[in-house]
């Protein structure tokens, strides 16, 4: 990713889509979340986003990476805990492995293909003891698009792990929700000042076709 100012130019085969726990537990009206007594339909409001998103990207030959959580409902490293882990603050279980909750939102399974990349987690970090990491370096990967839920626990935690790791992050402002409006806002304005780059989806697809204009014009010249 370069950056001239305020301008940013995407290098599309050095990009990744980051979407985090776009899944039933997390988004569905009847999902576990929301049967915790969480409000969901800021996440459920996204979903049109991520789409819209996720197309963007593959049209440009960014690279998409699916990750989504997963919890045991007997995880006795979660019974070690004195302090109640945030779970049990609020005796809630969402994504539990092998069920519906833990699958994606089904606005967003047909745009996931066998092409895609895909890490399962089972914390907040999509890097914390995963294979993410090294996907990205194998791939060539610099810059990271991060979308998902919650902004406040899942992105934000993605989002500093990955600034640790010295990549290039852009957060898609209309493609992260979270429960508590507060803590959203709270986080996209930790990305802008100390961690990367807070867009719109507007914007990031105005981007990614510059990009593609870019490449083109590359190719025309050279031919």
């Amino acid at each position: 990713m370069e950056t001239r100012g305020e301008e940013l130019t995407l290098q599309p085969e050095e990009t990744a889509l980051i979407i985090i726990d776009m899944q039933n537990g997390y988004c569905s009206p009847n999902g576990g979340l929301a049967r915790g007594g969480a409000d969901v339909r800021n996440q459920a409001r996204i979903v049109p986003n991520v789409v819209a998103l996720a197309r963007a990207c593959r049209a440009a030959g960014v690279t998409i990476i699916w990750v989504t959580q997963e919890h045991y409902q007997e995880d006795v490293t979660r019974k070690r805990h004195r302090i109640p882990s945030h779970l049990d603050k609020r005796g809630v279980f969402p994504a539990l492995r092998r069920t519906p909750d833990a699958e994606l939102v089904a606005e967003l399974r047909p745009e996931m293909l066998t092409t895609d990349e895909r890490v399962i987690k089972h914390r907040m970090s999509s890097f914390y003891s995963t294979t993410l990491d090294a996907k990205l370096q194998m791939l060539g990967i610099t810059t990271l698009i991060i979308c998902g839920v919650a902004t406040n626990v899942c992105v934000e935690s993605t989002v500093r792990d990955a600034y640790f790791r010295d990549y290039d992050i852009i957060v898609v402002r209309d493609c992260v929700a979270s429960s508590f409006p507060d803590l959203h806002a709270a986080t996209l304005k930790n990305v802008e000042i100390y961690f990367g780059r807070v867009v719109s989806l507007s914007e990031l697809q105005a981007m990614l076709s510059a990009s593609t204009a870019a490449q083109a014009a590359r190719v025309e010249t050279a031919s």
